[in-house]
């Protein structure tokens, strides 16, 4: 899977990088075992992509709504459709109180999937994406997919409104990753035991590549790299599992 969002800044770029690094290995290697379903292994915050497999969300897996992330009130019924290749998506009249458009693609080929603010994904059969763009007031939106993908998406008009981050005893801030409330010192992610905690972002950024040319050469590389990051409860100290950032290349 390759997500190119946005991002708001190069630490944040850096952050996420290390992040999907790690989601790309996960779902390689849940790949294996299709039976066990689970969430994405970070969380973003504001509109951000949200990539998971089978159909689970951080919602599902009982994470709640974590600090940063915005809280999301439909305030219009869904519209469902069903498409090959690009649509134009017909949203109905925007209610006077929406802010957003909750969007949520499920891909039934692999394909590449295009969102209205330019900014992509790449999905395989029965994966599923979460998305939210800013309302436009058009009444639609279009989705530019591959010309042979086949996809169904469900699509809802929203109001959200952000939460601020936590911050604990030592004065750290901790939530999840490129929200509109900033940076946290604890990013929200979810430990190799299924756990969900915090890991530091400094911890994430330590070894995330400078530019895309060292992102390139990382991925020639096949010797096989893995740092292990702990992963916190809140308070930053209490340990509750661990987070594997790089590539192993003894997955099959």
């Amino acid at each position: 899977m390759t997500v190119t969002p946005d991002t708001r800044d190069a630490y944040t770029a850096a952050l996420r990088s290390a992040l999907v690094e790690h989601v790309s290995q996960s779902a390689h290697a849940r790949t294996q075992a299709p039976a066990r379903r689970h969430a994405v292994r970070w969380f973003a915050g504001g509109a951000g992509f949200a990539v998971v497999l089978g159909g689970a969300t951080a919602a599902a897996a009982g994470l709640g709504l974590l600090p940063g992330s915005d809280r999301v009130d439909d305030v219009a019924d869904p519209v469902v459709v069903a498409a090959t290749g690009p649509q134009v998506v017909d949203l109905g009249a925007q209610p006077s109180d929406a802010t957003h458009v909750e969007l949520q693609i499920t891909c039934l080929t692999q394909g590449d999937v295009g969102f209205a603010d330019g900014s992509s994904v790449t999905c395989g059969a029965g994966e599923v994406t979460t998305y939210a763009l800013p309302v436009t007031g058009s009444g639609t939106t279009t989705i530019d997919a591959s010309s042979t993908l086949r996809w169904e998406g469900v699509f809802t008009y929203s109001h959200r409104e952000a939460t601020t981050l936590g911050v604990n005893a030592n004065g750290d801030t901790y939530g999840v990753l490129g929200s509109d409330a900033g940076e946290p010192d604890l990013v929200a992610v979810e430990a190799t035991n299924g756990r969900s905690g915090y890991v530091y972002a400094t911890d994430l950024a330590q070894d995330t590549p400078a530019s895309p040319a060292d992102a390139a050469a990382r991925a020639a590389d096949t010797t096989g790299t893995v740092r292990v990051i702990p992963v916190y409860e809140s308070d930053g100290e209490t340990v509750i599992g661990e987070f594997y950032q790089g590539t192993d290349p003894d997955l099959p």
